[in-house]
């Protein structure tokens, strides 16, 4: 847009066509008249002294036209109020309107000068403005972003750096400015680094980094983690370089925890695939009819299951006492009132454990709803459990007695049941598991150091 500077006058405190305008060049002459009438015994010598002043402040504040309007009123104060007419006094009066109408001249230049220039330095302001409104909205994204934002230069020099990286690093942001990058890194790393900026800088493009988590950050303290890191130039001559920061800790924590949990389900699936074999090799040892064969394995591997079942609930971190025992005893509840009593401290599980205490538990309860107090409607169970106080290791002593059911007898041989509590007990914890047949029902003593 071109803009003529006739068309823009000089830019004054008070409209200069108003009529407030010529109201104020009157008044200031006015007012010069009677400080020249006041001071008319010291200023002999200088009797236009007190119109300059009310001249020139009448163009500053209301233009050229009042200005001469000023001049105009001026001249006739000093002809007709102030004294009578004289051949000198004329000659002076001249040279006031002269430099009068100099002055209006020189200031309306000056004010259009002003103006022009004004409006020449709007563009520059209203895009400094905007400059400065683009670099709060550019510092208000980046103290925003999740991962620490760190500017570079061509040198590989810090210029920014947004808040994230304070709590990242541990560094304060004054102390970062002006630093290398590399400060930000392992020593061990920052020679190599060094290499790569260089590199880097030489054909700068969109990168991404540390995806196979081989790049590390150092903390203020020294502590190193891993991270992952997206190069971007910021401009055509990438000048600067914008490197966005994430810290990766969780994810390879997550990763490795996830690696861990990939090798822990392949050594428990072996093991349970050796379980599930022992279990259809012994039952098929102790069983000849297929009927009962099937019927035995099956309660077997819900034993198993169930111990699964438990430990899965808890991410197989472990499992409780009361847990694994209820697990195995929940399918023989009869809605009547309590079969089952359970009494003991709270005891956290292993695994490993909690697998062998569910199978034996398994095998008990099956025993019991065959042959036991579980066969019958009267017959409950009492299951006690405490820490006894013996040399080495805490040893834990669990009591599973049977109650109110029909009358039990010594077997005349061991059948697979009884050897698999006792092995469980001898080769998978270590300890012995006792099983006596009373008149009033099976009791079971296992011991064991967890």
């Amino acid at each position: 847009m071109t803009h003529k500077l006739w068309l823009h006058p000089e830019r004054t405190a008070i409209r200069p066509t108003s009529p407030l305008a010529y109201l104020i060049a009157v008044a200031s002459v006015a007012l010069a008249t009677v400080l020249r009438h006041v001071l008319a015994p010291w200023i002999t010598g200088a009797q236009f002294i007190t119109f300059f002043p009310a001249i020139m402040l009448t163009v500053a504040l209301c233009g050229a036209r009042a200005g001469l309007v000023a001049v105009a009123l001026a001249a006739l104060a000093v002809r007709f109020i102030l004294g009578p007419p004289a051949p000198r006094d004329d000659v002076a009066l001249a040279m006031f309107i002269a430099v009068g109408l100099l002055d209006v001249v020189v200031l309306s230049a000056l004010l259009r000068s002003n103006a022009a220039l004004s409006l020449a330095l709007d563009p520059l302001r209203r895009a400094n403005q905007d400059l400065m409104a683009s670099e709060a909205r550019f510092g208000d994204l980046l103290e925003s972003a999740a991962d620490a934002v760190v500017i570079v230069d061509r040198g590989g020099f810090i210029v920014r750096a947004n808040g994230q990286t304070e709590r990242l690093f541990g560094f304060p942001r004054q102390d970062l400015i002006g630093q290398p990058v590399e400060r930000l890194i392992p020593d061990s790393h920052r020679a190599s680094h060094a290499r790569f900026v260089r590199d880097y800088m030489a054909s700068p493009q969109l990168r991404e980094m540390g995806h196979g988590g081989e790049l590390q950050g150092q903390t203020a303290s020294g502590a190193t983690f891993p991270v992952e890191v997206s190069l971007t130039p910021l401009y055509n001559d990438a000048s600067l370089v914008c490197a966005v920061i994430r810290d990766v800790s969780l994810r390879k924590a997550a990763e490795d925890h996830q690696t861990l949990l990939i090798h822990e389900l392949n050594h428990r699936v072996k093991n349970t695939l050796a379980t599930v074999q022992s279990i259809a090799r012994q039952t098929l040892k102790s069983t000849g009819d297929p009927a009962a064969f099937c019927e035995a394995f099956t309660a077997r591997l819900v034993a198993l299951s169930q111990s699964h079942d438990v430990l899965t609930r808890n991410d197989w971190i472990g499992a409780t006492l009361s847990e694994v025992l209820l697990e195995q005893l929940r399918p023989y509840q009869n809605g009547r009132g309590a079969r089952f009593e359970l009494c003991g401290p709270p005891v956290s599980l292993t695994p490993r454990v909690a697998l062998a205490l569910g199978m034996v538990f398994g095998e008990l309860s099956t025993n019991a709803a065959r042959y036991g107090a579980l066969s019958n409607d009267e017959g409950r169970l009492l299951v006690e459990w405490r820490w006894l106080d013996e040399p080495g290791k805490p040893t834990l002593s669990i009591t599973w007695r049977e109650v109110d059911g029909p009358p039990v007898a010594q077997p005349n041989q061991h059948g697979f049941g009884e050897r698999l509590i006792q092995r469980s007990l001898s080769h998978e914890l270590g300890g012995s598991a006792v099983l006596t047949y009373t008149a009033e029902g099976l009791i079971c003593d296992l011991r064991f150091a967890p």
